[in-house]
């Protein structure tokens, strides 16, 4: 391993005794070895100088799917992570895509093994049911034998008596259960957020209440069994209010919310862009707003990249038919920062990218601090800059981003002793 020393960084990291302030910062095979306000040059092999640099704990993702396996044309493993650390993350909660449910300890093992030398940490999100289908609980127990860190079916189970099995079996077991707020019977036909712009395109809308009644369902559910619910996600007020309200009265519920729905909202869709065709659907204004608060208000436990990769066959169609999803592992932390950057501090924004999201999901925190691991984010949090189509390292090219400006550029990444720029 190459000893990497990082000089005149910002460190941002509520866990650590140098929080906020600027030092240079040694690393040797794999941990950090000194933090001091001046090392010599001489003692590396590689020194990272950058005006303006700052310098976290590795970012977390705790939604994000890759194609691999059976979907490979939209991501593989390799894929997804370039995508990945080019974003500024190191681990990330990887969920099962929809062409193949992560719902056996063999696969859990697979995805752990096949990403020893990606230049990321992938740690799976089990299935809940079988074939992520809703029917028959999954094996759960043996998952997370097998390294599994949560459960989730990547949509809501609509039946209430299994739901309750999941949470009652995995609250017993102190495994976390997400959600997905979605009721699919009140979603019907909906392809879009129900309101003036759906009405106008002519287009079938999906109403708040869709998202309102799965969200209290999982509420009174993990009420109800004493399970830890994370809803993924969330994006109408009544949700957050309802969120806020339960962990208020101390059930054990956070939530996330997504880049895309906080920067976008249903405006973008007047050209029948699929690229804007994700779910839950980009809402309007005051939804931006809602969420923006609940933010401020620490209702929100961690921003999440809900990074869908999506075949061009399966996005470049008539709206109707088009798949849910958008990119977004190289443009989370640009995007929600751009947004938040006015409201709240970016400690607190670190905290959203890394720290909560890691104890949530009862991963390791990687503290900059002497003697800890070296696990790190580097970037430039007032750096403007504008994704294009040649910023793409995934497979596919959904993304809803293309053409917006970012707040906040990523400079490298540290993790499992080697650096990643």
């Amino acid at each position: 391993m190459m000893d990497i020393l990082i000089k005149k960084a910002v460190i941002i990291d509520s866990t650590s005794p140098f929080n906020g302030q600027k030092k240079d910062i040694l690393i040797s095979s794999g941990r950090i070895s000194s933090v001091e306000d001046d090392i010599n040059p001489a003692l590396a092999d590689e020194v990272i100088d950058v005006e303006g640099l700052h310098v976290s704990p590795g970012w977390f993702d705790t939604a994000c799917k890759f194609g691999e396996p059976a979907y490979e044309e939209a991501e593989t493993l390799e894929s997804g992570s370039a995508a990945a650390s080019k974003g500024g993350y190191t681990a990330v909660a990887l969920s099962s895509h929809r062409q193949s449910a992560i719902d056996s300890r063999q696969k859990v093992e697979y995805l752990i093994s096949r990403s020893a030398g990606l230049p990321i940490h992938i740690y799976p999100v089990g299935a809940a049911t079988v074939g992520a289908a809703g029917k028959a609980m999954a094996e759960t127990y043996d998952m997370a034998q097998g390294g599994a860190v949560a459960y989730g079916d990547g949509r809501q189970i609509e039946n209430n008596l299994i739901e309750n099995l999941v949470l009652e079996y995995n609250g017993a077991q102190g495994y976390l259960t997400i959600t997905m707020p979605m009721d699919r019977t009140m979603m019907h036909q909906g392809v879009m957020h129900e309101g003036v712009v759906s009405t106008t395109l002519g287009l079938h809308g999906i109403p708040d209440v869709a998202e309102d009644l799965a969200v209290a369902r999982d509420i009174f559910l993990a009420d109800y069994s004493g399970a830890s619910l994370h809803v993924a996600c969330v994006t109408t007020p009544n949700a957050l209010r309802m969120i806020s309200d339960a962990q208020a009265r101390g059930v054990d519920v956070t939530c996330s919310i997504t880049p895309h729905h906080l920067m976008l909202s249903d405006e973008n869709l007047k050209e029948f862009d699929t690229r804007y065709k994700v779910m839950p659907p980009l809402r309007t204004d005051a939804h931006i707003e809602a969420m923006k608060r609940a933010v401020e208000n620490d209702v929100v436990c961690c921003i999440a990249s809900d990074h869908t990769p999506v075949d061009i066959e399966d996005k470049k169609c008539e709206y109707d038919r088009a798949a849910y999803g958008t990119l977004g592992l190289q443009t989370a932390f640009g995007a929600a920062w751009a947004v938040l950057k006015d409201s709240i501090s970016l400690e607190k924004m670190v905290d959203l990218m890394s720290i909560n999201a890691r104890r949530r999901f009862g991963v390791a925190v990687p503290t900059v601090a002497e003697g800890g691991v070296a696990e790190l984010t580097m970037f430039l949090p007032d750096e403007t800059w504008t994704f294009g189509k040649e910023d793409i390292v995934s497979l596919s090219r959904n993304s809803a981003f293309l053409g917006r400006e970012m707040c906040g550029r990523v400079v490298a990444t540290y993790v499992k002793g080697e650096l990643h720029k």
